[in-house]
């Protein structure tokens, strides 16, 4: 069921963050957007499998995964196996684009989500406010809880390590970890590194090793082979170079090694086979 909230003219201005409208258990008909949609969307898929493309690159849309869509980008989608069954939301206002950015929803296109339920939560939530009152103005903070928790919840690229959870917010471990999440494609430099948490380098990579059992550098690619794996399965019509690239990777050939010895195939034999020929 789809449900489409009118935005007054009056409240343009006056309201920073309305509800377009709202989806659940929606059968996702096929959509082309060549100028894009007029709002901010976001879609949480349920059951089933779809394709989408933004200027025309062909992303895969399985169960559990978040898709977002910023207005003016052009854009299709449609289910590539049977139905495909999703929750969705739409928002307009003010604040919406600086407010997305500031969440790290910076862009249209596919996030991996942590735990679907957090959406799903915050969806009935919304629903039930919309049910209970008609006034653009009561759900305007709604909105902006929903978007907050779900922000939390996504990463635009591989899903963040859930060991990270096991450690303590300010351990060296995981100020480590969030860092090279962050910094996934870039060079890591130990010592600059450890220079900006304060503490001497071989003191830092000690501390390290013992909390997590690997080395820094074997964590860096731990991640940047989880992206990879991601993106290989997400972006069917990228070579394996441009995703090696796209994980710090320069050299096809240094990747194709690096993802060999972490999965124990390389990239194009993961594809073809599918992550179950792995053993995690």
């Amino acid at each position: 069921m789809l449900t489409f909230f009118q935005t007054e003219s009056e409240q343009q201005f006056s309201v920073p963050l309305m509800l377009v409208f709202l989806g659940e258990n929606y059968a996702q008909e096929p959509v082309e957007r060549p100028l894009g949609a007029q709002n901010f969307q976001c879609f949480l898929t349920l059951k089933g499998q779809g394709d989408l493309f933004i200027n025309d690159e062909r992303t895969i849309v399985r169960e559990g995964d978040f898709f977002l869509l910023y207005p003016g980008v052009p854009c299709r989608y449609r289910a590539s196996s049977g139905k495909w069954i999703i929750a969705n939301a739409g928002f307009t206002g003010p604040i919406c684009a600086p407010l997305f950015s500031q969440l790290g929803l910076s862009e249209s296109g596919v996030y991996s989500c942590s735990n679907p339920q957090v959406f799903l939560q915050n969806h009935r939530k919304l629903k039930r406010l919309t049910e209970r009152s008609d006034d653009q103005r009561d759900w305007s903070p709604a909105c902006y809880q929903f978007l907050l928790e779900i922000s939390k919840t996504l990463t635009f690229r591989a899903e963040s390590d859930p060991l990270t959870d096991q450690y303590a917010e300010n351990s060296y471990a995981c100020r480590v970890i969030r860092h090279l999440e962050t910094h996934l494609t870039e060079p890591l430099y130990i010592p600059e590194l450890a220079e900006s948490l304060g503490i001497n380098h071989q003191y830092l990579c000690t501390v390290f090793k013992k909390e997590t059992g690997l080395t820094i550098v074997s964590y860096l690619r731990r991640l940047r082979i989880g992206s990879a794996r991601m993106m290989l399965e997400r972006y069917p019509e990228r070579t394996a170079a441009e995703i090696g690239r796209a994980c710090g990777y320069d050299s096809p050939s240094y990747f194709g090694a690096q993802f060999r010895l972490v999965t124990g195939v390389t990239p194009d034999q993961y594809r073809k086979k599918g992550s179950s020929i792995l053993q995690d």
